[in-house]
């Protein structure tokens, strides 16, 4: 409806424009302004003083939103405001010489505002970093103008890493999100980022510039294990004790386990700080022992070879029936000829599907009579080897290994097949919250946005859906390809673009695991706290209220109501040659004489309005009333005058009693009328008194 306004609106405002523009302007205008440019807080006072030279011209004054001053026969006129809050004001001074011609100068404002607030939220993640990963850091800079003499500038510590600027030009306040790129290494752990928000509004501008700076920003960085220096081989003699070191460092603290397949009852662990000890009495036989480091970035291991010096009337074991690492083959004796045999391995559950620290159990069987044992090889709950078993049964109480991949084995003397468990271990997230990025507070109609749903800590992400609601309404669905077994931070976005029917809806996102028909069911969903958003939209003049073009009979009052819908709730304003006659009560305004009247409706979001042309008509109805009068009493007159002449030929006669017939009858006596006897009444005289 607005649209169809503008465009009937545009044909009278011309009109309108060179009214207000007053006339063609003087190539120098005589005015002076003290200051000639100013730079205000918001919300502060202002006060200019216009002055002029000239003693040609009849009078000046100030044409201004807020603080304008009536036309007077002076030579300055002073603009103040007391508190100044319009964005956009743009006070004009004017002066008007006796030859009718105005010429104005329009004063430079500076309206500044400092923001509410500064802050680095967390985005697409939460919690500890991981080493050599890009994150993105957001500063979240709430209602600040004018943009484009903004600077923000990153600290990392003390040490200034960027500076933003912004060539965008913008009066009213806005939200700005600057970001910034890091990829920390595990140098940056406690690392402090911080944001600075700084106002540059040059010379006339507060010295030093208005500056607000974000809470710092914390970082934790987690990285994958690393082993310190160390040995990698250990000569010993044969029947001495040996201790082997392992040490590594990571963040998370990893844990540290040895392992080998010689299952020799003889060793002990022994911990201290980042340093583990295995220590092993009388060693006989070369033996490899692995040390595996494990934290939720990762596991490593690494070998260290023990190497026996064996006296020479001792010989090594040629043959050992100690069950080899898996995917290896075991050694044979130089005149053996090896035998390839397959052994069927039965899992149950075939496939397992595990919540965070819940407890599992998963039995291995075979059918198979020619074996010489089987185990489960894992890095929790793996089982030694045991002989002359058809079932081996995988037990952990606390499942926390995510990358866990348990084996379950069989050995014979020429084989070792083994078949891995598929282990899916899930965790719902630790939290699921919904925002609005690069903006806060009240949304504007027709404007996107992009919403951020952050979810923290789930895993796995391959199985994850993310769905978006508007009320109860699905709106998109969101899926993953990458697959990550480890828990991950991740962040759906949406777009939107609110209408006023938008305004107070609700928003939320909802994560929601499919795990396959081994999973839990209904899926485990975790839904975040619902986004209220408030819709602002301009003001719409309602114009079955205000035609554009309105006759007026001289002499009459006319009342032009301008209504307007917006939210915020619009401010009225009429504009008019301040000449005429009017009398102003609310969003109404009374007129008495023609010309152009502009009401205009503002509010935060933008400005409309209708130019309305007031037309004066003659009030021709006193004429018309004298006329028809007139007329009334001219046909009553000749209506008159015809009944008058209808009634002498129609209904009075002529009589005359001429050639007269007297008869004997009494009554007999007529007179001629027209040729016609008519009986008349007569009474007969004497006839001496008769003459003819």
């Amino acid at each position: 409806m607005c649209e169809i306004i503008f465009s009937r609106i545009f044909l009278g405002f011309p009109v309108l424009l060179l009214w207000m523009a007053g006339g063609p302007t003087h190539a120098a205008c005589p005015i002076e302004l003290n200051p000639p440019r100013l730079v205000v807080r918001y919300g502060d006072s202002v006060s200019v003083n216009c002055s002029t030279s000239s003693t040609d011209h009849e009078g000046m004054g100030w044409e201004a939103t807020f603080g304008g001053t009536s036309f007077e026969e002076v030579n300055f006129v002073i603009w103040t405001v007391e508190y100044l809050t319009d964005w956009t004001i743009q006070p004009k001074c004017y002066i008007t010489t006796k030859d009718e011609v105005q010429c104005l100068e329009t004063f430079p404002v500076i309206l500044y505002k400092t923001p509410d607030r500064v802050s680095i939220p967390p985005l697409s993640h939460s919690g500890p970093m991981v080493e050599g990963t890009e994150y993105q850091l957001q500063c979240d800079i709430q209602n600040i103008a004018p943009q484009q003499n903004l600077v923000v500038k990153w600290y990392k510590g003390n040490e200034l890493l960027d500076n933003v600027t912004y060539s965008n030009v913008s009066k009213t306040p806005v939200d700005v999100s600057p970001t910034l790129m890091i990829s920390p290494s595990r140098d940056d752990d406690g690392a402090q980022y911080r944001c600075r928000a700084e106002l540059d509004l040059g010379p006339e501008g507060p010295q030093p510039h208005p500056t607000v700076t974000s809470e710092p920003l914390n970082i934790t960085v987690h990285y994958a294990p690393e082993f310190l220096p160390g040995n990698d081989t250990v000569e010993v003699s044969a029947g001495s004790d040996v201790s082997l070191d392992c040490s590594a460092e990571g963040n998370p603290p990893p844990e540290l386990r040895w392992t080998n397949n010689t299952a020799e009852g003889n060793a002990n662990e022994t911990t201290v700080g980042h340093l583990r000890t295995l220590y092993i009495s009388r060693v006989t036989a070369n033996a490899t022992y692995n040390c595996t480091v494990t934290n939720r970035l990762g596991s490593i291991t690494k070998q260290i070879h023990v190497l026996v010096d064996v006296p020479p009337q001792q010989h090594p074991t040629m043959f050992s029936t100690a069950p080899s690492t898996p995917g290896t083959m075991t050694t044979l004796p130089a005149t053996a000829k090896p035998k390839v045999v397959t052994f069927p391995l039965e899992l149950n559950p075939p496939r397992v599907v595990v919540r965070y620290g819940d407890s599992v159990s998963v039995n291995c069987s075979t059918s198979s009579t020619d074996h010489e044992g089987m185990g489960w090889e894992a890095t929790f709950g793996g089982t030694s080897f045991e002989q002359d078993v058809n079932v081996v049964t995988w037990i952990v109480d606390n499942l926390t290994d995510w990358t866990i991949e348990p084996k379950c084995y069989i050995t014979s003397l020429s084989d070792q097949p083994s078949k891995v468990l598929p282990v899916i271990l899930y965790k719902t997230p630790d939290s699921v919250f919904i925002s609005v990025l690069r903006h806060s507070g009240p949304m504007v109609e027709g404007t996107e946005y992009q919403l951020q749903c952050d979810i923290q800590n789930i895993a796995p992400l391959q199985n994850l859906v993310v769905k978006w609601y508007k009320g109860n309404e699905l709106l998109d669905n969101v899926t993953y390809s990458n697959v990550s077994k480890t828990p991950v931070d991740v962040s759906a976005t949406l777009m939107i673009s609110p209408s006023r029917d938008d305004d107070g809806a609700q928003y939320r996102c909802r994560a929601e695991l499919d795990l396959g028909p081994e999973g839990p069911q209904p899926h485990p969903t975790v839904t975040s706290e619902p986004l209220n958003i408030t819709v602002h939209y301009m003001p719409c003049i309602n114009a079955s209220r205000l035609p554009v073009r309105i006759p007026v009979f001289r002499g009459y009052p006319e009342e032009l109501v301008c209504e307007a819908e917006g939210y915020p709730q619009p401010r009225i304003q009429w504009l008019y040659d301040p000449s005429k006659p009017v009398s102003q009560a609310g969003g109404n305004l009374t007129v008495f004489e023609a010309g152009f009247y502009n009401c205009t409706a503002t509010n935060d979001v933008g400005t409309s309005f209708i130019v309305v042309e007031v037309v004066l008509n003659e009030d021709y109805l006193p004429l018309i009333a004298g006329f028809v009068a007139f007329m009334v009493v001219v046909i009553s007159v000749i209506f008159v005058f015809i009944y008058s002449i209808y009634y002498k030929n129609n209904k009075m006669g002529r009589y005359s009693l001429k050639k007269a017939k007297l008869s004997s009858m009494p009554n007999g006596n007529v007179a001629q009328n027209g040729g016609r006897d008519t009986p008349f009444p007569m009474t007969k005289l004497s006839q001496p008194n008769i003459y003819f």
